[in-house]
């Protein structure tokens, strides 16, 4: 029996057949996937096994060969007495395979009997989110998610960059960002001060790790709320200039960056011209969630700009404010996301181009979906691994699926994938992360694989 998650989607043992004698002696033959991968699969054996495999001929032999066309996430493994042949259209798809042969060695040791998988994914956004903003995690701790991710196959890291308790990347252009709005004075757990980010090196550090594990990155920069802790360190993003510190503990606040100053858009833009060159795999997120709209009642620069452009309201005004920071993504060759507020019911001011993460479905998903806005579920039950077990155990998680409800075929399609997120305001540190995340994540993996 093998226990491999997430489980292939076809997996055959040859009874009778012989088993292929795992060692030392086994010879790597591999022209097409990258070393970085190699490396990390000769780091697992010596780990756990106390041997690497030799790079000459041997008596056994593991191979690794590229097939001409195919969904380059998809793999096969054949396993005969005398090799091991791994064959994929694409380095991810014999990535994962390496993942598979992992599992397989941690199951049945050494001795692997003979068998044919093939695999490949139900979708091709399989995600994990890792909030840093209100809880800093070092570069060292956000590898450990990567590693992890890797062993089960998941391909998008999502990582919430900012919140009103912290801002958490360097922008040179705006030092008090990290020089102070990266501090809280206290926080929930013992009301110690807490504080950290990343440089621009440490980011490049981390895109290049996850590259090596065939994991994109998305950065998420929530706007136009949550964003107390750069109107702490520039007041003038706010509608009112007030003075407010760095949030210290969780909750939605009514301080929000102003939609109706020319200044503002110019700040985002800033922002996001340093860290495009940082991640360069084509989508970032920009947040739009818990958008109290409050300020922008009372604000004359939002009421006056409501007036001049035709909005009829602050939801149309935040609609306006995402696609205007959409479109300058686009023009940069970016695709943009967002999560899905429950208000957003019209929709005419909202680019249909920007991805919907779902942490809730509102009355028009089903439309939305339906006339080619693209998506993916997170919606909190089940996906929210910071949840307590109490609230939403493995059971319920594993059994949940991710299909939109009352949708054809051709709108499945505009399902992307899904991703669970781990927020931290009540996750302050590995252990509580990990105990919060594994096994969920597992199980979530499976459920957009398999």
């Amino acid at each position: 029996m093998m226990h491999i998650i997430p489980e292939p989607k076809d997996i055959t043992i040859h009874q009778g057949a012989g088993c292929f004698p795992f060692s030392a002696e086994t010879a790597l033959v591999n022209s097409v996937l990258a070393q970085a991968a190699l490396e990390d699969f000769q780091s697992f054996l010596k780990k756990n096994f106390h041997f690497g495999l030799t790079q000459s001929e041997g008596a056994t032999r593991l191979v690794l060969a590229r097939m001409e066309e195919g969904d380059p996430e998809a793999y096969r493994i054949e396993v005969s007495e005398q090799e091991i042949c791994i064959s994929s259209a694409g380095e991810a798809g014999l990535f994962y395979a390496l993942q598979t042969l992992k599992q397989i060695l941690l199951t049945n040791g050494c001795k692997i009997p003979s068998l044919s998988i093939n695999d490949a994914p139900l979708y091709h956004y399989r995600g994990f989110m890792l909030d840093v903003g209100r809880y800093f995690y070092p570069v060292e701790e956000v590898k450990h998610f990567l590693d992890l991710m890797a062993v089960h196959k998941l391909n998008i890291f999502h990582w919430h960059l900012t919140e009103d308790q912290g801002w958490r990347v360097e922008i040179k252009k705006y030092p008090r960002l990290t020089e102070f709005g990266s501090k809280r004075s206290h926080t929930n757990f013992g009301f110690r001060p807490h504080s950290g980010f990343y440089t621009q090196e440490d980011i490049r550090e981390v895109v290049a790790y996850a590259h090596s594990k065939y994991i994109k990155v998305i950065p998420e920069i929530d706007m136009p709320g949550h964003m107390q802790s750069a109107i702490a360190c520039y007041p003038e993003l706010s509608c009112f200039n007030r003075s407010l510190p760095v949030a210290t503990h969780w909750g939605v606040k009514h301080d929000i960056l102003c939609a109706g100053k020319e200044s503002t858009y110019q700040f985002i833009f800033d922002v996001l011209d340093e860290l495009i060159p940082l991640f360069p795999d084509g989508y970032f997120h920009l947040g739009g969630d818990e958008v109290v709209k409050m300020r922008w009642q009372l604000c004359p620069h939002c009421q006056a700009f409501m007036k001049k452009t035709g909005l009829k309201d602050e939801e149309e005004l935040q609609q306006f404010f995402m696609s205007r920071v959409s479109r300058y993504l686009k023009e940069k060759g970016v695709a943009s996301m967002m999560w899905n507020w429950d208000s957003v019911e019209a929709t005419q001011w909202l680019d249909r181009d920007i991805i919907w993460q779902m942490c809730g479905m509102p009355k028009n998903t089903q439309a939305e979906i339906t006339a080619g806005r693209r998506m993916v579920n997170s919606v909190s039950f089940p996906y929210y691994l910071d949840l307590p077990y109490g609230w939403f155990n493995l059971r319920a998680t594993y059994e949940n699926t991710p299909e939109i409800p009352h949708i054809d075929a051709a709108s499945a399609k505009n399902l992307l994938g899904l991703e669970a997120p781990l927020w931290t305001e009540y996750v302050p540190n590995m252990k509580k992360a990990d105990y919060c995340t594994y096994p969920r994540l597992g199980a979530i993996a499976e459920i957009a694989w398999t």
